[in-house]
């Protein structure tokens, strides 16, 4: 089944869809730069907290320069070189007389040191003094052979602005921190250094962002006094000497990176600003992202200029259908009313020559005028239907009889196409329904038969019972039936099947449906069958009494 083919929008239409297609894009373009100031946002945003990561980066690796030489490698050194290993007239000190003086100045090594030597001269034996206990370690036996065999003023790592170098987990060391001193004013020139395990370094650098402000005081006081930063220390070789930074930051863009120089171990820093405290180092924290936001209201934009184009399609399909409606009923209306017309002037003039001319002038008046009836009914029924506001006046009604009559007041539009109406009724069937209402959809239904059956048809008109509170009024005809295909879609309004739609058959296209409409309405179904012979039957299924009145 296929619908007639429907005009398409006018001009008017036309212009606005053209409107609303320019509309989608200028919101597209719109969405487009909200989004692409979105980003641009997000980045300057980012890239202002990725700077305050590096200054707050390159002033952790100054405190944690001073803090080192304060507190570990110059009191360190100082001890050493007070316990005779300055100058070469000096008595080198034991290794218990240097613990103790460790221990008289709080030096915060002390825990930690394990060896302490003293080499007067470049090329001679440096004198150590091993904490009892580790003589046989082979990490320190490995350093020791290390310091004997180097002119320690000429490695690389040796930083003279800071007379001192700091050697860190080297091959075969193990955990263990090197730090000594080289003195050119003594003579002969001297070196000497000591020997802590790594774990030294953690006290003095992991706690400098409690200690020392590594942002401005402004911005720490919103990160709670820098609870919000991570830092991490580590060795050249890898080994983490403070903190740690949870590998899931470091993929942020959040972090950055010193050194402490070859004086310090080339101890590497990797400080990083979390997600959540990168919120609170921004005026009205990190701009969170639009884009869904964005494409939401992209969405809604298309899908309202699409509803639109769709309603303004639908009102160009409506405006067609009903100039189809009207041309339809106009054509309808218009032959019987020629008709009549005609007819009437012809008896009103006396130009009839004889009584059987006059005779058959009545008649055909008589036949017009029911047709005429039949089709303003019918409009006004269908009208009705879609205003939803039909009602129907329900009565006990012998149904046999009432078809009787249908059929009666019908046979003269069955002549103009010498149709024959047969009935087969059974009788005693009496059904509350509306008598006008199911009048009108039974002469629909032959109305249907005389239009797409041959001439010379017989078209039979059947009552039965449908088991105990149904009962089927169907029609049957000798045309060229309905295919399945179309069977559910004939009872629409303006429809017609593929084969008819360039036919001569006139009508206005909604009888059937005004068939459905009241079948329903009495709370009964419509169908289309296969009849005996070929054609289409069209059943109604009506209950004896209807349980929902309309």
């Amino acid at each position: 089944m296929a619908r007639t083919s429907l005009s398409r929008p006018g001009g008017h239409s036309a212009f606005v869809i053209a409107l609303l297609v320019g509309l989608l894009g200028l919101t597209a373009l719109l969405a487009f730069q909200a989004a692409s100031s979105a980003r641009s946002h997000k980045r300057v945003a980012e890239k202002a907290v990725s700077e305050f990561a590096r200054v707050a980066a390159w002033e952790f690796a100054g405190t944690a320069r001073r803090t080192l030489f304060a507190n570990l490698t110059n009191p360190g050194l100082d001890l050493v070189a007070t316990s005779g290993a300055k100058h070469a007239e000096d008595r080198f000190l034991e290794w218990d007389d240097i613990y103790a003086w460790a221990a008289d100045e709080a030096w915060v090594g002390r825990p930690h040191l394990q060896a302490v030597f003293s080499r007067k001269g470049l090329t001679a034996t440096p004198a150590w003094r091993i904490r009892p206990g580790m003589e046989g370690d082979p990490g320190l036996a490995a350093l020791m052979s290390w310091v004997e065999g180097t002119d320690l003023g000429s490695t690389p790592e040796y930083d003279p602005r800071w007379s001192q170098s700091v050697l860190l987990d080297r091959p075969l060391w193990g955990a263990r921190v090197l730090a000594f001193r080289r003195y050119p004013e003594a003579a002969p020139t001297t070196a000497y250094g000591f020997v802590v395990h790594a774990s030294a370094l953690s006290e003095p650098l992991g706690t400098i962002l409690e200690r020392e402000p590594v942002l401005p005081a402004s911005m720490l006081d919103r990160l709670q006094r820098g609870n919000g930063l991570a830092v991490e220390v580590r060795a050249p070789e890898g080994g983490v000497m403070a903190g740690g930074v949870d590998p899931a930051i470091v993929g942020y863009p959040y972090t950055a990176s010193d050194t402490l120089g070859a004086a310090f171990g080339n101890l590497a820093i990797t400080l990083a600003i979390p997600p959540a405290a990168a919120d609170a180092l921004v005026v009205g924290g990190l701009p969170a992202s639009r884009l869904p936001t964005i494409i939401a209201l992209l969405l809604l934009t298309i899908g309202t200029v699409i509803a639109a184009i769709a309603l303004l399609r639908r009102e160009g399909e409506l405006s067609a259908l009903r100039a189809d409606f009207v041309s339809s009923v106009s054509h309808e209306l218009r032959t019987p009313i020629a008709q009549i017309r005609m007819f009437g002037e012809t008896l009103l003039l006396d130009r009839v020559r004889s009584d059987e001319e006059r005779d058959r002038s009545l008649r055909i008046l008589v036949k017009e005028a029911t047709r005429l009836a039949h089709q303003v009914d019918n409009v006004l029924l269908f009208s009705r239907a879609e205003r939803r506001d039909a009602r129907l006046s329900l009565q006990p009604t012998d149904l046999a009889v009432l078809l009787e009559g249908v059929v009666e007041a019908f046979e003269p539009l069955a002549a103009t196409r010498a149709m024959t109406v047969e009935t087969d009724l059974e009788p005693g069937i009496t059904v509350l329904i509306d008598a006008l209402a199911i009048e009108q959809a039974v002469l629909n239904l032959l109305d249907n038969a005389v239009k797409y059956g041959p001439e010379g048809q017989t078209v039979r008109l059947v009552l039965e019972r449908s088991g105990s509170d149904d009962v089927r009024v169907f029609v049957e005809d000798q045309g060229p039936g309905i295919p399945p295909s179309g069977r559910k879609d004939v009872w629409e309004p303006y429809a017609r099947l593929d084969r008819d739609r360039e036919s001569a058959v006139a009508g206005t296209g909604i009888g059937l449906a005004v068939v459905q409409h009241v079948v329903q309405a009495h709370g009964g179904v419509v169908a289309v069958e296969a009849g005996p012979n070929g054609g289409a039957r069209l059943v109604m299924t009506l209950p004896v009494r209807p349980s929902v009145p309309i």
